[in-house]
């Protein structure tokens, strides 16, 4: 019987034949609208919408055939082609804006030791976790105890990690991490437990273990870094529907402007058939003239070329309100708000308040999870912060420092100043 999602560190116990069912645990996952989502959320943040990359469009085209007298016809014929298939960068936008304003300054550690246990490129790391867990709901940092790792939940759409956790507590116990190159290729298989770490092979003959590690840190090497409290993927189904509207508003739009710059001849007053027609349209096209267009009535014909006149401003309308609400509901900072040499430090704080409220959020998250990782390395510390990226009139700054440097030190001051490198007080 194949396995259903959720699956517990307990199914995996009580399981008779632990190696299958991690198999059947894995397709499970591939085959979950969570892994499907995480992996289309990949595709939409490289800016590869799958709804419009479907898109086609019927155009008319000529087809020529042959009657019995070996005579060539030739008819317009409706086909379907591809049109023009144009996406959108916003989840890239809302997703990198997101991770760089909270973590692009890294994580600061009361112990500046403990800090560099982490490794020099810990806090670009922290950027990569952090992006992965929006678009993926969860990713996953695996501390072998010399230095941290990813594990994304959704590599592609063959390779992930799947986690098992306490059907009572909710902790997570164990975790399966899982790629395959191509279909047909072996399965590799990295088991996270308590006690070791094992690594493993899977294929038409059977499963291998390919090597094991023993876990030193005091707890499962695994720790889980989750996009919100829901441990779902911040690209959601009211995101992505508004996406997909705007891209198919954009293409259908880009495929109207091609139409217009066809021309289309109007032909009066002329008698012949459809085939005419396009024997005639042919030797406007090969010789860019036109012989005679009578029907033998004896009033003149005429051809008259004409454009397609585009109707867009409904399209851009409906365009600009489905950015906005596009912004609303990521709460992500629109820069257009900002434009302007004048604006206020108020007046920028007030811009900024939705996406400050969002970073609130994924702050919790962020802290979480590094108080997890420190626990691996025996520390219980709660002195972690994330200094963001500031957006500010730094002139209002520099003014606002001049009329309280009577009552503040030169320490302080210099601290305050934006337009000074360095913080004081720090080595």
């Amino acid at each position: 019987m194949k396995l259903s999602l959720p699956l517990t560190w307990q199914d995996y116990e009580r399981a008779a034949d632990r190696t299958a069912f991690l198999l059947e645990a894995v397709d499970a996952w591939r085959l979950s609208p969570a892994f499907r989502t995480g992996w289309d959320a990949s595709r939409y943040f490289r800016g590869e919408n799958t709804e419009v990359a479907r898109k086609t469009v019927l155009r008319a085209v000529k087809a020529e055939t042959r009657d019995e007298h070996g005579r060539r016809r030739a008819r317009p014929e409706a086909r379907e082609v591809v049109g023009n298939r144009v996406a959108s960068g916003f989840l890239q936008r809302f997703v990198t804006q997101q991770t760089q304003y909270l973590l692009s300054e890294g994580v600061r550690l009361g112990d500046k030791a403990l800090k560099k246990r982490l490794g020099g490129d810990f806090d670009r790391l922290l950027s990569h976790l952090g992006e992965r867990a929006l678009l993926h709901g969860v990713c996953y940092c695996y501390w072998n105890g010399r230095k941290a790792e990813a594990v994304e939940a959704v590599r592609d759409e063959r390779s992930g990690c799947l986690a098992f956790p306490d059907a009572y507590t909710g902790e997570i116990r164990s975790a399966v991490q899982f790629w395959q190159l191509a279909p047909g290729r072996p399965l590799g298989l990295r088991l996270f437990e308590r006690e070791k770490v094992t690594l493993m092979e899977a294929d038409k003959g059977g499963v291998r273990v390919l090597g094991e590690s023993v876990n030193t840190a005091p707890g499962l090497p695994l720790v889980p870094f989750w996009a919100n409290a829901e441990h779902v993927s911040e690209f959601t189904p009211a995101i992505r529907s508004k996406i997909d509207a705007y891209d198919r508003i954009l293409s259908d739009l880009a495929d109207n402007l091609d139409r217009a710059n066809d021309v289309y001849w109007v032909l009066n007053n002329f008698g012949g058939t459809i085939d005419d027609v396009a024997e005639i349209m042919e030797q406007i096209s090969r010789v860019k003239a036109v012989a005679t267009l009578a029907d033998g009535s004896g009033v003149s014909a005429t051809a008259e070329p004409r454009t397609i006149s585009v109707p867009y401003e409904a399209r851009v309308t409906a365009l600009k309100l489905l950015e906005r609400a596009l912004y609303r509901d990521w709460m992500a900072l629109d820069m257009e708000e900002l434009t302007g040499g004048n604006l206020t430090n108020v007046a920028i704080r007030t811009a900024v308040a939705n996406l400050d409220l969002k970073a609130d959020r994924f702050e919790w998250e962020a802290y979480r999870f590094m108080r997890g990782l420190l626990a691996l390395l025996g520390s219980d510390t709660d002195d972690i912060t994330f200094p963001r990226q500031t957006i500010a009139n730094e002139s209002e700054i520099v003014s606002d420092i001049a009329v309280m440097r009577p009552d503040i030190d030169r320490e302080t001051a210099v601290a305050l100043n934006p337009y000074l490198r360095g913080r004081a007080g720090e080595e």
